[in-house]
């Protein structure tokens, strides 16, 4: 059994997290997590990528609203409504008490790798999540008018201004996480999360950034684009407002410096020859991720194709 290393956003690379966790021994699998997104909120440290992921793999999930956790209460949050506090980022009572302990970590000395090991353990899991560095990325959307800060953009403004660029605040300082032995793995999967703002804070850090460059043979994608349309979230939103196609084309030709092996979802087999014109490696499997079947399936998909290399 190959060793995998999934570069993982929220709620798309927490799914297919999920089925991998199903299928590999802990020993193989290690998660590295964007925390662009982190930011703090009423001085608490939050880190929703992180936490999604911890969720998803601890069965803690809301499933149905693809973020927090599920049976959740809201006692806070409508305390805080009453007394007229900022209620636009939403925090359930379960949630808060993950953000609390994280706070309390990091304020006793821990780094954020250490705080994500001790709330995993805590969630019963085994599996090896990490965060993609310990330092302050902070990932920022320029829009026509102005910059916001990505939960602003995300939540408060819920993805309705368009967007013109990208800004990673601290990402020229910051380290790939140094906990993660990037020449221990057989094949790095970048999960099917939003290229922009999810995986390109990852793979922008030192050293993952040269060593993908360097091992692209390694590196496989799956798309995050499915029949023109984005999985999850506004991706095809921006590529539709960067002026790009809305396509696995697209997806491909932005992680062409990085891979040469890209997964499909078997209603786009119309893409492959155009795909593998540009150098690729194409395969196929069923991307839609509905149920715990269908992502156990997808990764046992991507395994059995990868274990064949």
């Amino acid at each position: 059994m190959k060793n995998y290393l999934l570069l993982c956003g929220g709620v798309g690379g927490a799914k297919l997290a999920l089925g991998f966790s199903k299928i590999l021994p802990e020993s193989n699998l290690t998660i590295a997590v964007n925390t662009g997104d982190d930011f703090t909120h009423f001085n608490l440290k939050i880190c929703p990528d992180l936490d999604t992921v911890m969720y998803t793999l601890s069965n803690e999930s809301d499933v149905s609203k693809g973020w927090g956790r599920s049976n959740e209460s809201w006692e806070m949050l409508g305390a805080l409504k009453d007394l007229g506090g900022e209620t636009w980022f939403q925090l359930g009572d379960k949630d808060l008490a993950t953000h609390i302990i994280r706070t309390q970590l990091i304020a006793n000395g821990a780094s954020l790798s250490e705080a994500t090991q001790d709330l995993s353990q805590r969630f019963g899991l085994k599996t090896n999540i990490l965060p993609m560095t310990d330092d302050l990325v902070e990932t920022y959307i320029q829009t026509q008018n102005r910059l916001l800060s990505f939960q602003e953009y995300f939540v408060k403004h819920k993805c309705e201004p368009s967007v013109t660029n990208f800004v990673f605040k601290g990402l020229e300082k910051a380290e790939f996480n140094p906990l993660i032995n990037l020449a221990s793995f057989d094949e790095i999967i970048i999960c099917p999360s939003n290229p922009f703002v999810s995986i390109s804070p990852i793979i922008q850090l030192e050293p993952l950034n040269t060593y993908l460059k360097e091992n692209p043979e390694r590196v496989s994608v799956v798309s995050p684009i499915v029949n023109a349309k984005s999985l999850k979230g506004p991706t095809s939103k921006m590529m539709s407002e960067l002026g790009m196609d809305t396509s696995v084309l697209t997806v491909a030709n932005y992680y062409s410096e990085y891979s040469n092996t890209i997964f499909l979802d078997s209603s786009d087999t119309n893409e492959e020859h155009a795909l593998v014109n540009n150098g690729f490696q194409v395969f196929f499997a069923n991307l839609i991720m509905n149920n715990l079947d269908s992502k156990v399936n997808l990764a046992q998909s991507v395994i059995d194709c990868l274990e064949q290399k």
